[in-house]
């Protein structure tokens, strides 16, 4: 779940090297993993116990077993004149446009209607959200009040709280007057952009061809004057290792999320590859972060300092420029399934099997492999969880082609390559909206207003279960009633874009356990084999998938929680890490030093820029006797150096919304990001319709599920715990033990269920 490389060119001072032990260390340190744990196993030998050789020799043989000193991918920087350039997508990387649907009369009657009623209740939408805004402050001292509203009202208050976003935190960071990328004006759209998507992420907007294109900057959410890359002694106050030490780490056990699965850890990690990523460090440029003289990192590695690569800076910059710093996003920023299909137009055709318009898989259906790895879309931070649902989603876009070629025998490679990777990103996009981002933050308005920004709130209130259709035969055109998907394109006068603290506040990496335990699907949920989770990275992957297949696997995710978004439980393992280049790295550190070193702003400014209340002192923050004695003693009393990832987990329960798994602060990125890249995209908006589509691809996304998509590709999954619960992210009980609220607290609003939640979905 972390960014791109960081790749040292430093070392710290010379290890004697008498002794296996000594001699195993300067192996580790030369990432020469395999006779680094040799040598620690024999150092065992001679000094049975000793801590820091068994340390080590658990490290080395994890590094050994992922061959984590390969670079995945192969390193690349970006290029000035490749970002520049046109859009690469030329007539024939796209099949023709489909013929043009002529509506019938009484669709046309229908649609009018639509439009008409969502004209009125449009009004009066607007009326009440700025009525209850107006009158009824969302926000108290510090935190906001809209979950301790009814229902209804507090649905409104999240309205009004997305349209103030809307309003004041889009910002652009490219120059007045200027298209994305730098693009001439009166480029012409190759042949088929109109109805599908390019490798590269452009021509959604013909009028601005790079508009979230892969290559193009990282919009903003905060004012430019709040941009303040921070540099020298700031940049080091207080010292992210120090932060990552005291306040991050994890004690001996990790706190658990119940309701949660590790499935919801493995996805978001798997929607932020589709959605942003930095690409490689700066292969040259380091920062250099000193270690304390108690710093274990001295005693065990001889260093007196850790090395972090400095992010890559943006190469499009004129030198005229007045904007704040500006970075590149790798992939494109559209919800388009670039994980799994790429983000230019080579790894898309690698990709391809040029047959039926499928992926290509090896014959037992998994991922092909390629430089150590699966091969697939996006392979940066590769391990186990990633491995899993890329396979399962490459799967699904096989057996959306295989559905769509028995109903077009006529149709060509291309046209159900390009028809299928439309649904299939669009499953993905339903899955997040309705099922993962409810079941992270299960609380009753938050649902009810996540399936509004699917389906309309019209649609939940009149239709259930398998009759809910994202487009209704009248649909209302309002994006709160009649829903976002398939009503007007809406991008409130911005270029789309993810920004940079949409990245920042996706630092997830407490979801994350030490270890997995795994099993194969049959042994009645009994774990197998416990794996340190470094050895599940890279080459880690494809030994475990072959070992225990991945319907096991999925089962075994399916029955292991995630940690608490909290303070102190953050994962050991990677505060401890080795990457590709670098023997040595706090991932803790770097997820602290990365918000500094791009300007964003630290936790209080956030707030502010977000139009929320500061804290006054750490005791607002929490009431946590530990945890404020440590934040009292890092930032010497002064709440305005409070780091970013520090307040939001910081947050505890007594200031997090009804059942919310992260808090208030990361919530308002949500809910202005939830929306707009759904109402951005006209491939969700305009063009979310059966031409485009087709009827049969329309009724595939309204079908599908995450469970019925596990379903579908492992169909042995039916005689596990899946089979008993609705929502594929809550834990995988009832085969041995029983449902119940705490686990499960999702079924307590879910009318559906009927009056007893609690029996399961197939009672066993």
């Amino acid at each position: 779940m972390s960014e791109g490389r960081d790749v040292p060119q430093a070392t710290g001072p010379e290890v004697q090297t008498d002794g296996e032990g000594q001699r195993g260390l300067a192996h580790y340190m030369a990432e020469e993993y395999g006779e680094a744990a040799r040598l620690f196993a024999a150092a065992l030998q001679r000094e049975p116990g000793h801590p820091d050789w068994e340390r080590l020799r658990l490290l080395a043989e994890a590094n050994a077993a992922a061959e984590i000193q390969h670079p995945v991918p192969e390193r690349y920087h970006f290029e000035r004149e490749k970002l520049l350039a046109r859009p690469t997508t030329r007539d024939g990387d796209l099949p023709s446009p489909p013929p043009r649907l002529v509506r019938r009369l009484d669709q046309r009657i229908l649609r009018a209607a639509g439009n008409f009623l969502g004209s009125i209740l449009t009004a009066m939408m607007h009326v009440a959200i700025s009525t209850v805004g107006t009158l009824l402050d969302y926000r108290d001292r510090v935190w906001t009040n809209w979950y301790r509203r009814g229902l209804t009202l507090g649905i409104l208050t999240l309205a009004y709280m997305r349209e103030r976003l809307n309003q004041n935190n889009l910002r652009t960071t490219y120059p007045p007057g200027t298209l994305i990328g730098f693009q001439p004006e009166g480029q012409q759209p190759p042949r088929g952009a109109t109805h599908f998507r390019t490798a590269d992420g452009s021509w959604n907007n013909f009028a601005n061809p790079k508009e979230g294109a892969a290559g193009t900057r990282f919009p903003r959410n905060v004012r430019p004057e709040a941009i303040r890359p921070e540099t020298g002694e700031t940049l080091m106050s207080p010292n992210p290792r120090e932060v990552s030490r005291v306040l991050l780490t994890r004690g001996e056990k990790m706190l658990e999320i119940p309701f949660l699965n590790l499935l919801a850890a493995a996805w978001i990690q798997f929607q932020n590859s589709d959605w942003i990523s930095h690409g490689e460090n700066h292969s040259t440029s380091l920062h250099e972060v000193p270690l304390a003289e108690d710093d274990p990192f001295r005693k065990r590695y001889g260093q007196t300092k850790m090395f972090i690569a400095k992010t890559q800076p943006d190469p499009t910059r004129t030198p005229d420029e007045k904007l704040p710093i500006s970075f590149i996003n790798e992939v494109t920023h559209w919800w388009d399934g670039s994980q799994i299909y790429g983000s230019n137009q080579e790894t898309v055709d690698r990709l391809r099997s040029k047959v039926d318009g499928k992926l290509r898989l090896q014959p037992d259906g998994r991922l092909p492999m390629r430089h150590h790895v699966e091969d697939t879309g996006f392979v940066r931070n590769w391990w186990v969880g990633q491995a899993l649902l890329h396979t399962l989603f490459a799967r699904e876009h096989n057996s959306i082609c295989d559905h769509l070629k028995a109903r077009h025998p006529d149709w060509d490679d291309d046209r159900l390559f390009n028809v299928a990777r439309l649904i299939n990103a669009a499953v993905m996009a339903k899955i997040h909206s309705v099922e993962w981002t409810p079941a992270v933050l299960p609380n009753h308005g938050l649902s009810n207003a996540l399936n509004a920004n699917w389906y309309g709130m019209l649609t939940n209130v009149l239709r259930k279960g398998k009759g809910k259709r994202t487009v209704a035969a009248i649909n209302i055109r309002n994006p709160e009633l009649g829903g976002v998907v398939g009503n007007p394109l809406d991008k409130h006068d911005s270029a789309y874009g993810l920004t940079q603290e949409f990245v920042e506040i996706y630092r997830l990496h407490s979801f994350l356990p030490e270890t997995l335990a795994f099993s194969r699907v049959g042994q009645n949920g009994s774990a197998g084999e416990v794996v340190q989770f470094s050895a599940t990275r890279q080459s880690g992957s494809a030994r475990l998938t072959e070992r225990y297949g991945i319907a096991g696997l999925f089962q075994s995710f399916g029955r292991i929680h995630p940690g608490e978004l909290v303070l102190n439980n953050y994962p050991r393992f990677l505060q401890e890490l080795s990457i590709p280049g670098n023997p040595l790295f706090d991932m803790g550190a770097v997820d602290i030093l990365r918000a500094r070193e791009r300007g964003v702003p630290r936790y209080n400014e956030f707030r502010r820029q977000l139009g929320l209340n500061p804290i006054a002192t750490f005791r607002d923050l929490t009431n946590n006797p530990d945890h404020l004695a440590k934040l009292e003693k890092i930032y010497g009393g002064d709440v305005e150096k409070l780091d970013l990832l520090v307040g939001t987990l910081g947050e505890g329960e007594t200031n997090r919304p009804t059942h919310f798994g992260f808090g208030e602060t990361m919530f308002q990125i949500f809910i202005l990001n939830a929306t707009r890249r759904l109402q951005a995209d006209r491939f969700y908006t305009d063009n979310y319709n059966e031409e485009t589509y087709t009827a049969e691809g329309l009724q595939w996304v309204d079908d599908a599920s995450l469970k019925s998509v596990l379903l579908r590709n492992y169909p042995e999954l039916a005689s596990t715990g899946l089979a008993n619960i609705k929502n594929a992210f809550e834990p995988w009980d009832g085969n041995d033990r029983p449902l119940d609220k705490k686990r499960h607290p999702l079924r307590a609003f879910d009318k559906e269920l009927g009056k007893d939640p609690w029996r399961g979905d197939q009672p066993r």
